[in-house]
Parts: C-alpha cells; sequence; structure tokens
C-alpha cells in the first residue's frame, strides 16, 4: 500500500510538473530567502552544501528526478547552462537528484543518477537532499502545493530568490540563463540593497 500511494505521489507531482507554467522572475518567492539548504554529494566530485555557501555567487539550483519525464526533457538545458556558466567563479549550479517516494534509498538514487547521467553522456555532479528538509524548506517559501518536480531557483549573491520555475516549458533555461547573466554583471552591493 505504501508503495501505491508513493507512486502515485510521484506521478502526481510529475504530471503538474507537465502542465505547470514556468513562472520566471515575478511571484510570491522573489525577494525572500530560503530558511535552510544542505545538500549531500550524490554524483561526481561534489562535496557538501549549506545554506552559507550561497552567499557570494550567483546559484541555480535544479530539484529534479530521473523517473519524471519533464525533469528528462529539461536536463539537457541544465547541462547547457552548467557548461556555459561553468567557468565562472562567481556562479554555482547545483542539481539536486530527487528519488520519486517520500522514503529515498540514497544507494538506490545514487545507482539511478549514474545510469541516466551515463545513458546522457554527462558527468554533472549532482547533490542528494537527505530527507527532503530542503525541498521542505523551498517549498514554505513558495507554498507547499506549488513544489513539483523539477523545481529550479536562481538565488542572487546575497542569498535571495531572484527566479523560480516550477515544472518545464521550453525556452525556460534561456530565462535563466539571462538572468544570471544579469546577476553576474550587477556589483554584490547592488544585489545586497
Amino acid at each position: 500500500m505504501a508503495v501505491v500511494a508513493a507512486l502515485a505521489l510521484a506521478y502526481f507531482t510529475a504530471v503538474r510538473g507537465l502542465h505547470r507554467p514556468s513562472t520566471g522572475t515575478v511571484g510570491p518567492p522573489i525577494g525572500r530567502t530560503l530558511p535552510y539548504f544542505q545538500l549531500e554529494p550524490l554524483t561526481g566530485d561534489s562535496r557538501a552544501v549549506s545554506l552559507a555557501d550561497l552567499k557570494g555567487r550567483v546559484t541555480l539550483v535544479n530539484f529534479w528526478g530521473t523517473w519524471c519525464p519533464p525533469c528528462r526533457r529539461e536536463f539537457p538545458g541544465i547541462v547547457a547552462l552548467a557548461a556555459h556558466f561553468g567557468g565562472q567563479e562567481k556562479f554555482r549550479l547545483y542539481a539536486v537528484s530527487c528519488g520519486s517516494g517520500a522514503d529515498e534509498d540514497l544507494a538506490e538514487l545514487r545507482e539511478q543518477t549514474q545510469a541516466f547521467l551515463k545513458s546522457n553522456n554527462t558527468t554533472l555532479p549532482t547533490y542528494s537532499d537527505q530527507n527532503a528538509a530542503s525541498r521542505r524548506a523551498l517549498a514554505l517559501v513558495l507554498d507547499p502545493e506549488e513544489f513539483a518536480y523539477p523545481t529550479t531557483i536562481v538565488l542572487d549573491s546575497a542569498g535571495t530568490i531572484r527566479g523560480y520555475w516550477i515544472g518545464y516549458s521550453p525556452g525556460s533555461e534561456e530565462e535563466m540563463r539571462t538572468l544570471i547573466d544579469e546577476l553576474l554583471e550587477q556589483p554584490a552591493a547592488a544585489i545586497a540593497s
């Protein structure tokens, strides 16, 4: 019964992500900060990340799942953003691989993520959000009913949310790229005000 409920929740969340319009740079979470953020390394050459690590850098955080059709469609765009901005010291991208159920088996998540990355010929480092703590904190900022897969946020160097996209809409990667370019061009003092 629990497996059926978890699969139904995952399906519902993924289907919501298919039909939800991209939200961009206007909406309730814009200008807010995350109350909590903690990621653990999952694949690649990554290290643990906390809220303090977001300060001083423009950051894109993408919550996605290998099981999620809209996430799989968005993934090449996220990889392209990582490649485009990868050489910039003032930018970070955290691809957070999420399981389809409430209880994520870390070994299984790692195995599924590695297989997905291999099938897509990429070595993008990925992270896990243990106990969904960062997702729950983000859902409080967005609205618990709004979170779906994929969910992507862009934060400025002060750690303030400047853009968010729930679900996947073709072209949202270009909106993300434009916003990141704008934020990278701003002096730190202008962002903090």
